[in-house]
């Protein structure tokens, strides 16, 4: 069956042209559907181009047909197929194309089913065709009463789609989208006028049918749209599938020729014959696709070609890079080379403490866009190129469109290549306009695209090279000081034992000078008092002074001798007098300290007698004291030390405040230490606040201390009472 009908079918020259323009159109729309398969764009764009394909392809063997019931079968099952879904085809497009399918659901729907009713009307009623006219260039079909209400159909979609056009042309302000809805309205119009093929269906009408030009034209304009919109070399595929149409009609001319005599000369060639007229057509054919095509490819990919050879020398020559400087250089000059902008840079994204010392490398900063700016975030998440003409009509960029503008805007760039490693931007490429002033072309935008993961890989280790750099010279620094830190508290720490042992020998010769002034004291004492039994009234007042005199120096002696006594000749804990210990510390140093311009205030309330060495007790008090005295002598001012002593429940707590220079905040937790002192080389050895804290460990003395730099200083001391230091004792015995 299939045999008898293409026997036939007789090619004409009037047929050729439309068979070419349908494969060609259903080229275009496979390429299309294959660019993005869940588009449902580029879906409904496929299936316009199949309902062409099978308007024309039918058409053409329609003309081809050797007899009029075989002309109206080829237009019946298959042209008006075709001629019956285009247009609820081309409304589908519009809906889907500008996001109006929610609102415009049931018109699709409608649509095709019109179309489906129609089609089944035209095959199996007698309204629909009423036979074929035979014009010079083949048979053509005649319409019948069923089209007349066919028409209104069909144009009333064409319109529908024409007008959803308009509207969102309306509706859109500016950008490229709105260039492209102005394209394709410009092509829907052109298209219609192959609307002149209906007239030889209704009457007789000798004129060749041209429509399929012009759906030709509209599906172009169509495809440039999309494709234009999804960022693709739309101008490389039209010029490519155009020269293919003209080199293969060229081409396969001749060879349709030699098949059309083949054909008729088939039952007179011997099988010699037949197989040489095949092998020259193979060898014909071969050698087209092996020696022409890739000529046709060559010409129409050379700009894609020159770009593949860049980004191989481009990969080729980043390890022979030095320097980070060095390697900004190049992928700027290399994008220079390769695409042509006008302005092409290279910016890092500092993080805070990064300091990248290269001239000419400028952070993101220097763009006045902060780094957490939301549009370099969204890049960061997407990592992808995006192009300024773009920004509008991206349904991507929604959520920060109004920041893409602003980026470029304010810095007049056209596109902006991210550069993310590690789910982290490093840094972006941004190119200004091309210098002829055309847009970036599909290739060029995948060139820097491609470019990206060698080029942030490249950057990434370059900064880290300068960092790891900047990192060992900071820790040879830090070392430098370390060891220099570490070197001078060294030799504090001797210096300090030095004069440790000099205060321990001061100490023990103390003790001694003690014993020996002692002696010739009591010596002066017996002898005045002697005296003043045999003075006269005149000399009885100079005795009376030597004799307080010595009686002074004496009772001084003896508060020295108790000071420097080793605190093993008394080390057995008894009851103490704070009251006590704390005016006998008082009596020693008040004279000092009121020639230093100094008053010492004491505020002493009853207090219960605590367990603990009354001598080491004054050697804690005498510490505070005198340091004390030192900070008020570091302030410059004068002095004043209270003295606070009150009962607290079962705790004796005591206050020792002055108005000194005051600790600083960060020295608070080290004053306690051995060897920690503020002040300067060989005026303390920092054991007297560590002895101090020693010993009220020992007491079971709670120490806190309050400063404010430049005010002054609160040193309170919480000693249990002796009554406090037995209770838990006779709880403990209770429990057992």
């Amino acid at each position: 069956m299939a045999r008898n009908v293409w026997e036939s079918i007789t090619w004409n020259a009037a047929a050729l042209p439309v068979a070419a323009v349908s494969a060609l159109i259903f080229s275009i729309g496979l390429f299309i559907w294959i660019q993005n398969r869940k588009s449902i764009v580029n879906q409904s764009f496929f299936l316009i181009c199949l309902c062409v394909n099978a308007w024309l392809f039918s058409n053409a063997l329609m003309y081809s047909a050797r007899n009029p019931d075989l002309a109206l079968s080829f237009y019946r099952y298959g042209t008006f197929l075709g001629v019956t879904f285009v247009s609820p085809c081309v409304y589908f497009f519009s809906v889907v194309w500008l996001k109006l399918f929610k609102k415009q659901r049931t018109p699709v729907l409608l649509g095709f089913l019109g179309a489906a009713v129609f089609y089944l009307l035209g095959i199996f009623s007698n309204w629909g065709f009423r036979g074929v006219h035979e014009y010079p260039w083949g048979y053509y079909v005649r319409y019948g009463p069923l089209h007349y209400l066919f028409i209104l159909f069909f144009f009333g979609y064409f319109l529908a789609a024409f007008y959803n056009f308009i509207y969102a042309y309306r509706r859109i302000a500016q950008g490229i989208h709105k260039t492209q809805i102005k394209i394709i309205a410009v092509g829907f119009l052109v298209s219609l006028t192959g609307s002149v093929d209906y007239l030889p269906k209704f009457f007789y009408f000798p004129v060749y049918p041209l429509g399929f030009l012009s759906v030709f034209f509209w599906i172009m304009t169509v495809a440039y749209a999309i494709v234009k919109y999804r960022v693709l070399d739309i101008e490389t595929v039209v010029h490519r599938t155009l020269f293919w149409l003209a080199t293969s009609v060229v081409i396969l001319s001749p060879l349709v020729g030699i098949l059309y005599a083949f054909n008729r000369w088939e039952g007179k060639l011997t099988p010699a014959g037949t197989t040489a007229v095949l092998a020259v057509l193979f060898f014909a054919f071969y050698y087209f696709m092996r020696t022409v095509q890739p000529h046709i490819d060559h010409f129409f990919q050379r700009g894609r070609r020159d770009l593949e050879h860049h980004l191989m020398r481009f990969n080729d020559n980043l390890v022979h890079l030095r320097g980070l400087d060095e390697l900004l250089r190049y992928i700027e000059q290399t994008v220079q080379n390769a695409v042509y902008p006008e302005s092409v840079r290279v910016y890092l994204v500092q993080t805070p403490g990064q300091q990248f010392d290269v001239p000419e490398v400028f952070s993101i900063g220097c763009l006045g866009i902060d780094a957490q700016d939301p549009f370099l975030q969204w890049l960061n998440r997407i990592d992808d190129v995006v192009l300024a003409e773009y920004v509008d009509i991206d349904p991507r960029l929604e959520p920060v469109r109004e920041h893409a503008s602003k980026f470029f805007d304010k810095t007049g760039f056209r596109i902006c290549v991210p550069l993310v490693l590690s789910e982290a931007l490093i840094g972006l490429i941004v190119l200004g306009r091309k210098s002829n002033l055309k847009s970036y072309k599909r290739n060029e935008v995948s060139f820097l695209d491609e470019i990206r993961p060698s080029a942030t890989i490249a950057l990434s280790n370059s900064i880290r090279l300068i960092q790891m750099q900047e990192n060992l010279r900071r820790w040879n620094q830090e070392l430098e000081k370390q060891v220099a830190k570490r070197t001078s508290e060294l030799e504090q720490t001797q210096a300090q034992l030095v004069q440790a042992e000099k205060l321990a020998t001061i100490g023990t010769l103390a003790g001694g000078v003690a014993h020996e002034i002692n002696n010739p004291l009591t010596a002066v004492l017996t002898n005045a008092q002697l005296l003043k039994m045999t003075a006269g009234k005149d000399d009885m007042e100079s005795i009376s002074l030597i004799e307080e005199g010595a009686k002074r120096c004496q009772i001084i002696i003896q508060k020295l001798l108790k000071y420097a006594r080793k605190a093993a000749d008394d080390s057995a804990k008894h009851k103490v007098d704070l009251h006590h210990v704390i005016q006998s510390v008082s009596s020693l140093l008040a004279y000092q300290f009121r020639q230093e311009n100094i008053s010492l205030v004491l505020e002493l309330d009853h207090l219960i007698p605590i367990e603990g060495v009354a001598n080491e007790l004054e050697q804690v008090f005498t510490n505070l004291l005198v340091n004390a005295r030192d900070a008020i002598h570091s302030a410059g001012r004068k002095g004043e030390i209270r003295v606070r002593a009150a009962q607290v429940d079962q705790v004796a707590e005591i206050q020792v405040i002055d108005n000194g220079i005051g600790i600083k905040k960060e020295d608070l937790n080290k004053i306690f230490d051995p060897f920690f002192t503020t002040k300067a080389v060989g005026k303390g050895t920092g054991l007297g606040l560590a002895v101090t804290y020693g010993i009220l460990e020992k007491h079971h003395c709670q120490i806190s201390v309050m400063s404010k730099e430049g005010q002054g200083t609160n040193f309170i001391l919480r000693f249990p009472t002796s009554e406090a230091m037995s209770q838990p004792t006779r709880q403990q015995r209770a429990e057992l």
